[in-house]
């Protein structure tokens, strides 16, 4: 079982990488055997790039195979992915499944009974196909009295777009549940009074980073990676967060060289 997915997969991957190598080994000496990942929808392991039918290694397996963490926890709540992922972990890093806690199921709903420890220093992939899979209450759990770093998948474009038509509901709206509040509606009463929608995604986003902030965590809009099909349409953000500087400075230092090479500039 492989997972299908468009090639902008790859660009995701590649920060994800680059951020576990940093992570990994700027963090070591310092954390001792006590450095974890969490990948909250980890899938089975393998994806498939849909235009070429290329094959890579999906985010669990770049992190088991690729870096030494004392403890890894996967949550999927598909079976049949979880049993590849399983399987793709079994044959990769064999000596590696004492350390692999793998949770079938919703992880809004598993999360509590992983066992992620609470006295070592992690990094978790947050990267759900759709607003619905997981809600800023769970992101609090996650994170309370824990010290880890957040990657998370933030959908500012179709996720955004196809929830806004709710703005009336009450507490079932899938965007508020996301969001971990629900300011953006009372600030768009109606759809008329919208403006532009590149407008309405960003006063969301600078919602979302003030929610973050109130769990302890720092970040900031221009640190957010775009990631667009190959016709430039904006399909997410990859936001990251954390609640010391140097997590943000390893993540800019990261962020330099692009997937193609491209070196960006900072002001």
């Amino acid at each position: 079982m492989v997972r299908s997915s468009g090639a902008w997969v790859k660009e995701k991957l590649y920060y994800l990488q680059r951020y576990l190598d940093i992570f990994s080994t700027g963090m070591k000496n310092k954390w001792g055997g006590r450095l974890y990942y969490v990948d909250m929808f980890a899938g089975p392991g393998r994806c498939r790039i849909r235009d070429t039918e290329e094959e890579i290694d999906g985010s669990p397996i770049i992190a088991l195979t690729q870096f030494d963490f004392a403890s890894y926890y996967f949550f999927e709540a598909d079976e049949a992915c979880l049993h590849a992922l399983e399987a793709r972990a079994k044959s990769r890093s064999p000596e590696k499944l004492k350390r692999v806690r793998m949770m079938l199921g919703d992880c809004n709903k598993t999360l509590e009974d992983a066992g992620i420890p609470l006295d070592g220093l992690g990094v978790a992939f947050i990267d759900p196909t759709g607003i619905s899979q997981i809600s800023f209450e769970s992101v609090a759990k996650l994170t309370h009295d824990r010290q880890i770093d957040l990657i998370i998948n933030f959908p500012e474009g179709m996720g955004i777009r196809m929830n806004l038509h709710q703005y009336t509901e009450t507490d079932k709206n899938a965007l508020s549940r996301f969001m971990g509040s629900d300011r953006w509606k009372k600030r768009y009463p109606n759809q008329k009074a919208l403006a532009t929608f590149d407008e309405v995604c960003s006063e969301i986003a600078k919602e979302y980073l003030a929610n973050l902030g109130q769990l302890g965590y720092r970040s900031v809009d221009s640190d957010w990676i775009p990631v667009k099909t190959d016709n430039n349409a904006l399909l997410y953000y990859l936001l990251f967060a954390s609640k010391h500087p140097r997590g943000s400075d390893f993540w800019r230092k990261i962020r330099q060289i692009g997937p193609h090479g491209q070196r960006r500039l900072f002001l």
